[in-house]
């Protein structure tokens, strides 16, 4: 596994004494230099599925593992001026999809079932691509009152498309969309030095459970798609 990261941190202060001085806490909350950071990383590795191959000589299944490569890349900023804060991070990524297949060079669908056909290796298929990110701001309104704003995203069409064709054999939801955004409002309260409350409300991405065929295509879609929207409470102690 390879990882790197860069990132560089602009210093914003017009004042050269107050830029190179050091920011505290006062009366009206805490203090920090106006600044942005700018950064990026990539990471490159190999991930290990196994299945049980063809029997071997002594009787046992011998076990087939799939390397599969796959590599992460992206960037994040981070503003803050005075009470504001906002920071992000964006990220795209590539899995390599390796199919098993039989002694014919035949593809074995994935689950692979029980007395089906043995895999004897894999070959490369269309690779899994991905990317996604969020956003979020904070801003001080009071030294012991943050609110906050959160949207973060993933766009991933191998999600969807596996939605389709597993949702009526799978207790779980399935991505309407081949996007799935979310926006989360919500404040914080310190009661104490070292007691948090905090509320957040997150307006969720479109989801489904049901599925059925298209008369004209013949192909399957999602019908009904709904929000599963949930409002969270948090109470955090620090000893």
């Amino acid at each position: 596994t390879i990882y790197s990261r860069l990132s560089y941190r602009f210093n914003l202060e017009r004042d050269p004494d107050s830029r190179h001085a050091v920011q505290a806490a006062g009366a009206t909350g805490p203090h920090d230099h106006t600044s942005l950071n700018l950064g990026s990383f990539y990471l490159y590795g190999k991930s290990l599925q196994e299945f049980a191959g063809a029997t071997t000589s002594a009787g046992s299944s011998a076990i087939l593992g799939a390397r599969e490569p796959y590599y992460r890349l992206g960037g994040d900023f981070n503003f803050n001026f005075r009470k504001f804060n906002m920071y992000g991070v964006y990220m795209y990524g590539h899995d390599q999809n390796l199919l098993p297949v039989d002694q014919n060079g035949n593809l074995i669908p994935v689950p692979i079932s029980a007395g089906g056909p043995i895999p004897v290796g894999f070959v490369r298929s269309v690779p899994a691509r991905f990317d996604g990110g969020f956003v979020q701001a904070d801003y001080m309104i009071f030294p012991w009152t943050m609110a906050i704003a959160r949207w973060d995203a993933v766009n991933s069409t191998a999600d969807r498309i596996n939605g389709l064709m597993f949702a009526t054999n799978t207790p779980f939801f399935a991505p309407f969309n081949s996007t799935r955004n979310r926006f989360t409002p919500g404040v914080q309260f310190l009661i104490h030095p070292n007691i948090k409350f905090s509320f957040e409300y997150q307006i969720r991405p479109r989801q489904f459970s049901t599925v059925q065929t298209n008369p004209l295509t013949g192909g399957l879609v999602a019908v009904d798609p709904f929000r599963v929207n949930a409002a969270l409470f948090g109470l955090e102690f620090v000893y």
